[in-house]
């Protein structure tokens, strides 16, 4: 039970979100979104990431005294300053969200990961001491998950929420679990092994890689499954996070008439693939031991987001076979003039500007406006969506040159 001056805060803070989130601006955010999405009309939506402190220095201090409450009223917060000071493309559903309360055992008991703060103080670098880093002699070391949720916790937080402003604002609790079932398959071959025990593998003892993914595969889609049999899959074609960073808002999900009491599927929902730490791997070897792993899985969803930080241009004649691919990641490091012209209109380029063109030292609007004009003139015949990420620079100092870095972007773009 909130306090009356928590309840109070939350009210107020309910009120403003709610404000903006109905609002004429916020319905023309998730109609661009829409008709990019739908590959309908080139809108070129646009959002820019806050991985750094940019939000953290500028977004108010909580006022609630419960744990629960400011932490409901951060979200919020949040949410409101990213909209007064980020004049992005960025949408926010008209509802408070509360996610079910999902845990996974760890798949290799014995990991273990020491991390090293940077010059900020945050944790972003690591390393672990690779426990199947030889591959053929440790494999049995994995252990199949176990999946919990805490069905009493997710209840109380969205009783908690919906007493204090439900009638305000409304109160959902969703799953997110969903989308990201199919990540992290590389990435678990590189915490387990290290990255070069995981690439000597793939060309000394080639069988125990592929049994590492069958295991990585299999957990996958048991987790899909158990989702399903508990009933905790949501839609998540409004205004959810699909793939990296970007914006799933569509009508084309789901594909059937969903009634009242019938339960949503994975095929009703975005799912996100992608293979990092493929980085460094030829085309054929990607599509010898990664490829066939992450296409099963993406055959369980209705549209599917490709890719991160890995150039996506070499893999797209594997790429295209993805079920229902509709997203491709652009990263700095793909060759745009390459993707481009293979993918056509067949997809959406989720395209992420290099983050030091935004948050380096000193800020050059007419390089900025260089940097994106290259992307949009490459990608003129195609559809495309900007997506700046990575931004662990940005701090609240630096919200002028935000401002007019989506001044500049939307200059471009035409609206």
């Amino acid at each position: 039970m909130s306090t009356p001056t928590d309840r109070d805060r939350l009210r107020e803070v309910a009120a403003e979100y709610a404000e903006i989130t109905n609002s004429a601006t916020m319905d023309a955010r998730r109609e661009t979104w829409r008709r990019s999405n739908r590959l309908e009309e080139r809108t070129i939506p646009f959002q820019i990431e806050d991985n750094g402190t940019f939000l953290a220095d500028l977004t108010p201090q909580p006022q609630c005294e419960g744990a629960l409450e400011r932490e409901f009223e951060q979200q919020m917060l949040r949410a409101i300053t990213n909209h007064r000071l980020i004049d992005d493309d960025r949408v926010f559903p008209p509802h408070y969200a509360v996610h079910w309360v999902v845990s996974r055992s760890a798949l290799c008991p014995e990991l273990e990961v020491t991390h090293a703060p940077d010059a900020t103080g945050r944790e972003l670098g690591y390393r672990t001491n690779t426990p199947l880093d030889d591959l053929g002699h440790s494999l049995h070391k994995l252990r199949r998950g176990e999946f919990r949720v805490d069905r009493e916790e997710t209840l109380r937080r969205a009783g908690v929420a919906s007493q204090a402003f439900g009638d305000l604002l409304p109160v959902k609790v969703v799953g997110a679990s969903v989308t990201w079932a199919g990540t992290g398959l590389a990435y678990h071959a590189v915490m387990l092994m290290g990255m070069s025990s995981f690439y000597m593998a793939m060309l000394d003892q080639p069988e125990n890689v592929h049994r590492f993914f069958e295991f990585l595969a299999e957990e996958a889609a048991r987790f899909v499954a158990w989702l399903e049999a508990e009933d905790l899959i949501t839609p998540n074609n409004g205004e959810f996070d699909v793939g990296s960073g970007s914006c799933g808002y569509t009508d084309e999900l789901p594909r059937r008439t969903i009634g009242e009491g019938d339960q949503v599927l994975p095929e009703d929902c975005w799912g996100y693939i992608e293979a990092q730490e493929a980085v460094g791997l030829s085309p054929d070897m990607y599509a010898e031991f990664i490829h066939p792993y992450q296409r099963r899985l993406s055959e369980r969803f209705g549209l599917v987001y490709y890719g991160c930080c890995e150039p996506v241009h070499a893999f797209w004649p594997v790429l295209r076979s993805f079920a229902n691919l509709r997203k491709v990641t652009v990263s700095p490091w793909c060759d745009q003039e390459s993707i481009a012209a293979s993918v056509g209109t067949e997809v959406v380029l989720s395209r992420k500007p290099h983050p030091m063109k935004l948050c380096g030292t000193t800020f050059g609007p007419q390089e900025f406006e260089a940097h994106v004009r290259e992307t949009l003139e490459i990608a003129r015949g195609n559809f495309v969506e900007l997506i700046f990420r990575d931004t662990c620079a940005l701090t609240g100092a630096m919200s002028d040159r935000v401002a007019e870095a989506c001044r500049i972007v939307r200059r471009l773009i035409g609206r």
